[in-house]
């Protein structure tokens, strides 16, 4: 079986020998209950900026698990990496800066081909950035990091959820500090993007008053983080956004009422809400998802990490192939400590540890399969069956990527002599040969874990009705 995709339950043992393909990444033991092989990762130390898979790197410059982190990630196939440039590390006094830290932090990243994005967050305890003279000095770091890194960091994002507790300000503030950093930064390098908004949920209220504001060119590219606790991507309706932002004391001080449209939505209507409101103010921007999780807290909102490593493909998906989500970043690669209930640790692919979960190794096919590869239509989009095909030009090679939010459907797929190709959530493969009376046209079962079926460009997904729905 060497070099195939194996899924390994682990009941007895306390230790395993590291798979094959996974250099850095440390070995499962039998409480993460499984593991998988995987084939390197094609193009591992290329730069591929047209790239949708990101995730929050969340790394310190000196911490201690930085190789080992950053060469989990390079085997999942991540791509892109959202990280943070603290001003209070950076700017320890006035005027002064010491980006010697993330150069290093920088090099070791490049180095496993992965791009990256700067997050320009985190005051110093002597600047205020709600103030004039605060804004002026954001933007002297701002022009600082953009100069240094040109060439090699050429998009730098405004602060984190300002429209939260890490800003603690009004919209028209940000605003402010929006339009003159996003000055500084073009001015700086006019081959720079800049990122705004980056707000927790689709917060439209929120963005239309920061659009009052802000220059529509001052900035590039509109990110948000349309968290939704246990709600799948396609379900029409958020709980998350109920309780969390409708009902909570400090978004928009409890003045909505449980009937706000938003939480009857899916996260593609949401995201639809957002589209229309830039549409009100200028040409569209590209959108990217800069946060998203399912947490796998063993607690209220909570979700399986079996479940967690369905959502997280199905989210990538929907958002790709939606055409309307350039890029996603999952939020993060490891667990933040060993707590089960608490939701703030239960965020990553692995745990703490660095022991993959369900959904590293989802994450890691879900990059194989589709990195490279050019969606082109969607042969069904809901309600009960998504079907969303990419090809490969060089390979001549169509796959679709199909799944169900309920626990069972059908459909139709066309085969001929070279046979189709199916892999499941963690790459095991199986093969539909040609058959001139059973496969010409192969049904195949699909559910809520999406499936990958490869076969000859032209493939064609029909869905095939269920009686008992």
């Amino acid at each position: 079986m060497r070099g195939l995709p194996l899924l390994v339950f682990l009941a007895a043992c306390s230790t395993v020998p590291r798979p094959e393909g996974m250099q850095g990444v440390p070995a499962p033991t039998a409480r993460t209950a499984f593991h998988v092989t995987l084939a390197p990762p094609p193009r591992a130390s290329e730069l591929l900026p047209g790239s949708p898979f990101g995730i929050n790197m969340a790394l310190s410059p000196d911490a201690r698990d930085l190789e080992a982190r950053l060469d989990a990630m390079q085997q999942a196939g991540i791509k892109w990496g959202r990280q943070d440039f603290s001003w209070k590390r950076i700017e320890k006094a006035k005027g002064e800066y010491d980006f010697e830290p993330y150069d290093r932090l920088l090099e070791a990243i490049t180095r496993r081909g992965i791009l990256i994005f700067g997050d320009l967050t985190g005051a110093p305890a002597f600047h205020d950035p709600r103030t004039p003279e605060g804004i002026e000095a954001y933007g002297a770091f701002a022009r600082a990091a953009v100069r240094r890194y040109a060439g090699k960091v050429d998009l730098w994002q405004i602060w984190n959820e300002p429209n939260g507790g890490l800003w603690k300000d009004s919209p028209e503030k940000y605003g402010a500090l929006l339009a003159a950093a996003g000055k500084a930064i073009h001015e700086s390098n006019p081959k720079s993007k800049v990122l705004a908004l980056n707000m927790a949920f689709c917060d439209t209220l929120w963005a239309e008053r920061v659009f009052k504001v802000a220059p529509w060119d001052s900035f590039d590219i509109i990110c948000f983080h349309p968290y939704r606790a246990m709600c799948a991507p396609e379900e029409s309706y958020d709980w998350w956004v109920l309780d969390q932002y409708v009902k909570a004391d400090y978004w928009h001080k409890k003045d909505l009422t449980p009937d706000f449209p938003l939480v009857k939505m899916t996260f593609e209507q949401q995201t639809d809400e957002l589209i229309k409101l830039m549409k009100t103010v200028g040409a569209p921007k590209p959108l990217w998802v800069t946060e998203i999780c399912w947490n796998t807290d063993i607690h209220p909102y909570g979700v399986s990490e079996l479940r967690s490593a369905d959502l997280l493909v199905r989210f990538y998906l929907t958002a790709i192939a939606s055409g309307k989500i350039e890029k996603v970043f999952w939020w993060t690669l490891k667990d933040g400590g060993p707590l089960q209930f608490d939701k703030a640790q239960m965020v990553g692919l692995m745990r703490a540890g660095l022991e993959p979960k369900y959904s590293y190794y989802a994450y890691a096919v879900m990059a194989r399969m589709l990195e490279g590869k050019r969606w082109v239509r969607n042969d069904s989009w809901g309600p009960d069956v998504y079907a969303a095909v990419f090809t490969d030009d060089a390979a001549k090679e169509d796959t679709v990527v199909l799944w169900s939010p309920r626990d069972y459907a059908w459909v139709k797929i066309n085969n001929n002599e070279n046979g189709l190709t199916v892999t499941d959530l963690y790459g095991t493969k199986r093969h539909v040969a040609w058959d001139e009376r059973r496969t010409k046209n192969n049904t195949y079962p699909v559910g809520q874990s999406p499936v990958y079926v490869t076969g000859p460009q032209g493939l064609k997904v029909s869905v095939r009705p269920n009686p008992g729905w």
